[in-house]
């Protein structure tokens, strides 16, 4: 209770802050970033890396908005304005600044934050558009891109690739989403550490953010209909862990990671609500030198040395998790036994059409055909749902919704014992 006291304090705060800020930019005056607090404590926003790997980018103002270029080095701020696309470069360990036909405005500069001056309008990185402020720092001759950015904005660019094209009739799974994707990101604020310069990142690491271009209408009614809301257990924030297609039946955290029980992700069945899945149900067929390859490529970036598994002989399924997923493998060759606990055999076996791709799910079936001396021939993966299996089933939800099921039903038959707080 205390924990969400506090954040209710801080937002109280922070509704202060950006009533300021509203006014002061109505004005046409640029805030001093560095007069209000750090973004790691301006709840309800997240910082969030799009990307650390570019020496660099192209940035305007979307629809063409004037931009305020906030360049700060050697303890000093200077500002700039444009209207135009500007290059932000990574130089030596800094930034340089430059117009877009290539002339150098500053340069030596240790981070660089861009704010649009336009009301509604927001920012363009490589042709991607953002709300909120960018941040550039340099990092090991690389840029770090964070997108400074409230919350809610936030979700409006992360639920419609997390959930998919969903029709209007199935709108309380997409309330159900943003809640779950909403407690995900407050649940995570710092959990990269200060020194990282941002709480999220912006693919399937946590949450994949695609920012402004993949709003659309049905998801931006949804995030505001449950604005400030999140999922708690004893007046805690849950780790809201969702997935696409559980199969009928969601498993106990412990049983598929390597991580602590948690009450309220529990196994459940959900009257096989996600059968509305093209992946409720999936085949996956390998030759025995395909499995053995898989197994030797895993093995050898496990170990660090070249892996000689020998010939295919058997596969054995040691158990399985209360959800029916698989808890243990064995595969056995003429060069020995190789066992694989909890999830990891996904990313061992992968996909037989896309070696890039992990198995859709540890919830499968064997059928193996074998040749006259007993060795494998092939073997066919007879499997169940997509996703690891923990917490909210995404198409179960969907299918919930579409019998009539609200979002606070929904989240309660995937989060087990929680409740609904509004934060702000």
């Amino acid at each position: 209770m205390k924990k969400l006291q506090n954040i209710k304090t801080n937002l109280a705060r922070l509704s202060i802050l950006v009533f300021l800020i509203v006014i002061l930019w109505g004005c046409g005056r640029v805030p001093h970033l560095t007069d209000v607090a750090p973004p790691s404590s301006r709840l309800p926003f997240v910082k969030v890396l799009l990307d650390e790997v570019s020496r660099k980018h192209t940035i305007g103002g979307s629809d063409g908005g004037e931009m305020a270029i906030n360049c700060f080095k050697n303890g000093k701020r200077i500002s700039y304005y444009s209207r135009k696309p500007v290059i932000v470069q990574a130089e030596n360990q800094k930034l340089g600044l430059y117009t877009h036909s290539g002339q150098n405005l500053d340069y030596k500069i240790d981070r660089m934050v861009i704010a649009s001056r336009t009301k509604n309008h927001g920012l363009t990185y490589d042709k991607k558009a953002y709300h909120g402020l960018l941040e550039f720092v340099s990092s090991s001759g690389q840029i770090r891109l964070v997108n400074i950015v409230y919350v809610e904005d936030y979700l409006k660019g992360v639920v419609p690739l997390e959930i998919g094209p969903t029709p209007e009739e199935q709108v309380e799974a997409v309330k159900a989403q943003s809640v779950a994707a909403r407690t995900y990101a407050m649940a995570h604020l710092g959990q990269y550490g200060d020194e990282s310069g941002y709480d999220l990142k912006a693919d399937i690491s946590d949450q994949v953010y695609g920012g402004i271009k993949i709003e659309n209408q049905l998801v931006n009614e949804a995030v505001e209909a449950t604005r400030g809301m999140v999922a708690v257990y004893n007046d805690q924030m849950i780790s809201a862990y969702y997935h696409s297609t559980c199969g009928g039946t969601t498993d106990d955290i412990e049983d598929v990671w390597d991580k602590e029980a948690a009450p309220y992700l529990v196994s459940g069945h959900d009257d096989e609500a996600c059968k509305i899945s093209k992946y409720y149900t999936w085949r996956e067929r390998f030759t025995a030198d395909q499995i053995i390859l898989r197994v030797e490529q895993y093995l050898a970036q496990e170990r660090g040395r070249e892996v000689n598994a020998g010939r295919l002989t058997d596969i054995r399924i040691n158990g399985r998790t209360p959800g029916g997923r698989v808890a243990s493998i064995t595969f056995e060759t003429t060069n020995g036994r190789f066992t694989f606990n909890k999830e990891k055999v996904r990313w061992v076996i992968k996909r037989s059409d896309n070696p890039k791709a992990i198995l859709r799910s540890a919830n499968f079936d064997l059928d193996i055909e074998r040749h006259g001396n007993g060795e494998v021939r092939e073997v066919v993966f007879r499997g169940r749902g997509y996703g690891h299996g923990i917490g909210m089933c995404q198409m179960g939800a969907r299918g919930l919704a579409a019998k009539g099921i609200k979002f606070d039903s929904i989240l309660a038959t995937y989060y087990k014992n929680t409740d609904l707080k509004k934060l702000y």
